[in-house]
C-alpha cells in the first residue's frame, strides 16, 4: 500500500511503530512511545471502549494514544486541554450518540469553542492523507520534515505530524518558548529541509527577537488567523521563505497556499487552490472564476469533512461564511467572514480592511474592528485597539487612516483596551469580545 492511501487503522499503528523505531521524532526517545503505546493498547483492549478520548499536552503520550486507538478502530476524539466545564458538558452529550454511528474509524477534531458551542469535524484516515497528497505535490517534496511548535488536538499540529508520518518525513516537536529561548539546535544545519507552521502572533515574536536562524527554513507556513500587513512586510524585508496558507479543520488544513518565492515578490495573497481541492465563488460554477469577483467561498476537496459528528452529511460543497476574491491569476485573497461584514447605511464593509489600515499606521501593537448596532445607520465601525502610547488616541487614528480606506469605512467608535482577548492560535475568543464591548 502506498503511504498516501492510509485506509486503516491496524496499518496506521504499523505505520507508526516502523517509523519511530527509524527515529521518526527528532530528540525525542521513539522506543518510549512504542512501550507506551502497546502499553495503552493492552489496557484499552480489556474494556473494549467504544471511543477514546485524547486529552493530552504531552506529544509523547498524545502519539501513544493516537496508535492505540487506531489499532483498536475505535472513533477517536481530540480533546483540548484547556476547555471550560461549558466546553466538557457538550463533549459529554455528544458521545452519548457514539453508538450510532456508521463509520467507527474516525477520528474528529474539535473545532470552534471559543464562542462557547464546540464541534467536532469528522474526519478519516483516507480524509487526512488526501490533504497530505495534495501538500506534496503543491510543494513538490517527497518527505515532509516539520518543526511543531502548535498543539497535536488542533489540525494545525496534528496535520504536521500526520505530513511528516506519511512521507517518512522527521518531526521535531517543541514548544514556543523552548523555541524562542533554545531556537532549533537538534536541526541545525538541516533547516532548509524543514517546514515551520507558526501563528502570526509567533511570527511577529520571533520577528522582534531578531532570531537568525528564522531565514534558514525551507518554508515557514502562516496560519490560524489573518496577518496583518505590517507584520508581512517585516517578513518581507528580513526576507523570510513565508508561505501564507488557508483552510481549516473541516478540510484537514490547508486548501490554499502561497508559495516563498511569490511572498518575497510581493504577493499578500492566500495563493493558489491545491492539487486536491476546488474553490469558487458562490455566484459561479466555474473554477476559473471572474477575476476581482467578491462572493462566498464554497469548498470542495478529498480532504474535506464528512461532517460535523454525530451527523454524516456528505455535501458537494462546504461553505464556511468566508468572502473572497481571485485576482486574474488565480490567487485567492480572504476578505473576512460573511457573517462579521459590516452594513453600514447600506455600504458593505469587510473588518479586515479597516483592520489592516490601523495596524499599518504603527501606533497600536493589536486592533479588532467589528460591527455594533446602531438605530441612525444599521451598524457602525467599531474598533477596539491596543495604543503603543498613552499618547494615541481615537482622532490621531481616524486621522491617521484618512485616504487609506474610503471614508465610510472609518470607525465611528473607537474603544482603547490592554489587550485584545485571543486563544494561543491568535483567534478572537468572542464571549471575551462580547463582554469587553458591553464594558465600554
Amino acid at each position: 500500500m502506498n503511504d498516501l492511501e492510509a485506509s486503516n487503522g491496524e496499518w496506521i499503528y504499523s505505520l507508526c511503530y516502523q517509523r519511530l523505531a527509524d527515529g521518526w521524532l527528532v530528540d525525542r526517545d521513539n522506543h518510549a512511545v512504542i512501550d507506551l503505546a502497546e502499553r495503552k493498547l493492552a489496557e484499552f483492549s480489556k474494556f473494549q471502549p467504544n471511543f477514546l478520548a485524547i486529552e493530552t499536552l504531552d506529544p509523547i503520550e498524545f502519539i501513544a494514544s493516537l496508535m492505540a486507538g487506531a489499532r483498536l478502530g475505535v472513533p477517536i476524539f481530540l480533546i483540548n486541554p484547556n476547555w471550560g466545564m461549558l466546553e466538557r458538558e457538550q463533549f459529554a452529550r455528544l458521545t452519548d450518540l457514539v453508538d450510532s454511528m456508521q463509520h467507527r474509524e474516525t477520528i474528529s477534531i474539535p473545532t470552534g469553542g471559543s464562542s462557547g458551542e464546540i464541534k467536532f469535524a469528522l474526519h478519516t484516515w483516507i480524509t487526512l492523507s488526501a490533504s497530505v497528497a495534495g501538500f506534496r505535490e503543491f510543494y513538490e517534496v517527497d518527505e515532509i520534515n516539520s518543526v511543531c511548535t502548535l498543539p497535536l488536538y488542533h489540525v494545525s499540529g496534528l496535520m504536521q505530524l500526520w505530513r511528516s508520518l506519511l512521507t517518512n518525513g522527521k518531526l521535531f516537536i517543541t514548544n514556543f518558548q523552548q523555541l524562542c529561548r533554545d531556537g532549533v539546535n537538534a536541526i541545525a544545519g538541516n533547516e532548509d529541509r524543514y517546514f515551520l507552521s507558526l501563528v502570526p502572533t509567533q511570527l511577529a515574536r520571533l520577528l522582534d527577537l531578531e532570531v537568525r536562524w528564522l531565514t534558514g527554513f525551507r518554508t515557514i507556513l502562516i496560519g490560524g488567523a489573518p496577518p496583518e500587513i505590517d507584520l508581512l512586510n517585516r517578513a518581507r524585508a528580513a526576507k523570510l521563505p513565508l508561505a501564507l496558507t488557508y483552510g481549516m479543520t473541516e478540510t484537514a488544513s490547508q486548501i490554499v497556499s502561497l508559495k516563498p518565492i511569490e511572498f518575497l515578490a510581493g504577493n499578500n495573497s492566500c495563493g493558489q487552490v491545491l492539487p486536491h481541492a476546488e474553490v469558487q465563488l458562490s455566484s459561479t460554477p466555474k473554477r476559473n472564476i471572474e477575476a476581482d469577483l467578491v462572493d462566498v467561498i464554497r469548498i470542495k476537496a478529498k480532504s474535506l469533512m464528512l461532517g460535523y459528528f454525530p451527523n454524516l452529511q456528505p455535501i458537494a460543497y462546504f461553505e464556511p461564511d468566508d468572502i473572497g476574491t481571485f485576482d486574474r491569476d488565480g490567487n485567492l485573497t480572504i476578505l473576512g467572514r460573511n457573517s462579521a461584514k459590516i452594513i453600514t447605511g447600506g455600504e458593505n464593509v469587510f473588518p479586515i480592511e479597516v483592520t489592516n489600515a490601523i495596524m499599518a499606521t504603527g501606533l497600536v501593537s493589536d486592533a479588532w474592528v467589528i460591527g455594533t448596532p446602531d438605530r441612525y445607520w444599521g451598524q457602525i465601525v467599531t474598533a477596539l485597539y491596543v495604543a503603543n502610547a498613552r499618547s494615541v488616541s481615537a482622532d490621531i487614528l481616524a486621522t491617521a487612516i484618512v485616504g487609506k480606506i474610503s471614508k465610510y469605512k472609518i470607525p465611528k467608535r473607537w474603544i482603547c483596551v490592554d489587550r485584545i482577548p485571543r486563544n494561543a492560535l491568535g483567534k478572537i475568543l468572542t464571549q471575551e469580545l462580547a463582554q469587553l464591548l458591553g464594558d465600554k
